[in-house]
């Protein structure tokens, strides 16, 4: 029974073990039939001023197209269709050839013309300052050949060999204000350009005429000899650089020193270093973000001679970027009558600094107020004859959730010891108040808008702080405000204390005792004053 069995079970199975048999054999003869040979496209090559026909499959790339006629391309070469490019029959490829050369060239750098305005000389009248000259440059042409053919010349380097020598011409605008009589030396920065006004405001001499003077730092040295001032830099990697100039012979003297942004000022007493005087600097490092820098909060010493020695920076404090959160706006200083004490503003705070130990210490903390830009408010510092330093605190206002907003700014003085009185309330966050020399009162600035005072315009104020009387000097009423600024005193005077600042552009004095305004000049290009 198990015989039959067996052989019933292989009648079954050999039907298919013959079929699969079969299935294997059918396959294994297609694998070893020849294959169809693909279409083939005929394609013309023009390379080279030969033309060639090739085959390809169809489908081809031009690149196939190419390495059949034999044709290889240069780095710079290129064809036409490109050579990823699929091809289809008739189609024609050409072969651009394409090379480059250098050739450098010299050319002319046009000077450029400048005038000046004098208003101490008369309409008409002419006088040239400076003569221009050209200057020269090498370019460098990057110059591009397709099939020998000059098809784009490029200018890929220039260097200036000469500098071009501006012109500088100046010109009569006899200003229709009639002269005043002065004490000491009032300069002002006008259209890149210093003047100078001694005597009488009709008398207006020329001190430094390079026309780019950047107004951030402009101080007459408390001795009316030099001015320091900061000059717009053409180098990417500075923005300006410090310089000092005689108000005597209109000498200038480079210090060698860079990106100085917020601060600059003369040291008192002078140093007896060989008869030299110090100069102290805050620097910034260039940055291509907003602002345009990151501080370095650093205070910095140099030292320079009539005849033009200067000695190298030395450190007074050392670089602070990480102190606050607002440490990349930067710090400004102020330093006391006597030159013994040296106070420090920045966002967050008011205070002084002990240059022996690198130690600050705050007087005011200040909440930072959110500008919700690119920039950041920072208290501007004096220090008054009474040994008190004058500034402005960023007050809270009740019920504001962020109080970084507040829009409250106070008129404050503090003692060295850290005292507060509190003189005038809801002033604005540019008063810039400047205590008058040897004297009891500070001029100051008070917002039209004090709730607005980041764009409204504003009052020169005077402020007894002894006893808190308060007079609006100028403008007059219904007239529009000033902008924010500096103000400077006049050295005391019989005729009363006077004060002279900038007006839509122009430069004006006021005197304190009479309430008379006197405007000075009429060019509307005048943007800062100092007065020593």
């Amino acid at each position: 029974m198990n015989t039959q069995l067996v052989m019933n079970k292989r009648a079954l199975y050999q039907p298919a073990l013959r079929g699969l048999f079969l299935l294997f054999a059918l396959v294994l003869l297609a694998a070893c039939s020849p294959a169809a040979a693909p279409p083939q496209i005929e394609v013309a090559v023009l390379a080279d001023g030969q033309h060639s026909t090739v085959r390809v499959a169809a489908g081809s790339r031009v690149s196939t197209a190419l390495q059949a006629a034999g044709v290889a391309l240069g780095s710079l070469d290129r064809s036409e269709p490109h050579s990823l490019a699929q091809l289809a029959e008739g189609d024609e490829v050409r072969v651009i050839r394409v090379e480059e050369a250098y050739e450098v060239a010299e050319q002319a750098i046009p000077f450029i013309s400048r005038t000046l305005q004098n208003e101490a000389m008369g309409v008409g009248e002419q006088r040239m300052i400076q003569n221009g000259a050209n200057g020269l440059e090498e370019v460098t042409y990057r110059l591009l050949y397709e099939d020998g053919e000059l098809v784009s010349r490029t200018a890929v380097r220039s260097q200036v060999v000469t500098p071009p020598v501006e012109e500088i011409v100046m010109i009569g605008a006899q200003s229709p204000f009639s002269a005043l009589t002065i004490l000491g030396r009032l300069t002002f920065l006008a259209g890149g350009n210093a003047w100078l006004l001694e005597s009488n405001t009709g008398s207006r001499q020329a001190v430094v005429t390079t026309g780019d003077l950047d107004g951030r730092i402009f101080e007459i040295s408390p001795d009316g000899e030099w001015l320091l001032y900061t000059r717009a830099s053409e180098d990417a990697e500075q923005i300006n650089a410090l310089w000092v100039a005689s108000l005597d012979d209109y000498r200038q003297i480079d210090l060698g020193v860079g990106n100085v942004v917020h601060y600059a000022g003369w040291v008192l007493p002078p140093s007896a270093i060989g008869g030299s005087t110090q100069i102290a600097f805050s620097t910034v490092e260039p940055s291509p973000n907003p602002p345009g820098w990151a501080a370095n909060n650093d205070l910095q010493f140099i030292n320079f001679t009539p005849s033009g020695d200067v000695t190298a920076a030395r450190q007074g404090l050392p670089t602070r970027s990480t102190d606050s959160l607002y440490s990349w706006w930067g710090s400004a200083f102020a330093w006391s009558a006597d030159g013994e004490t040296l106070a420090f503003t920045r966002p967050d705070g008011v205070g002084v600094a002990d240059v022996d130990t690198d130690r600050l210490q705050t007087l005011l903390s200040l909440t930072p107020y959110q500008t919700n830009s690119d920039w950041a408010w920072m208290p501007s510092l004096a220090w008054g004859a009474d040994g008190w330093l004058y500034t402005v605190d960023h007050a809270p206002q009740s019920g504001l959730e962020v109080q970084e907003r507040s829009p409250l700014f106070d008129l404050v003085a503090l003692s060295p010891q850290g005292e507060l009185r509190r003189l005038l309330q809801n002033v604005g966050m540019f008063a810039n108040p400047v205590p008058e020399p040897g004297g009891g009162q500070v001029a100051f600035l008070r917002s039209f808008t004090p709730t607005q005072s980041e764009i409204s315009s504003y009052e020169l104020m005077v402020l007894a702080p002894d006893s808190g009387v308060t007079m609006t000097l100028f403008p007059p009423q219904g007239a529009a405000g000033l902008q924010p600024q500096r103000v400077a005193w006049a050295p005391a005077a019989d005729a009363g204390p006077m004060l002279a600042f900038v007006y839509q552009g122009n430069l004006w004095v006021a005197n304190v005792l009479t309430g008379e305004a006197r405007q000075l000049t009429g060019d509307g290009l005048v943007g800062a004053v100092s007065w020593k």
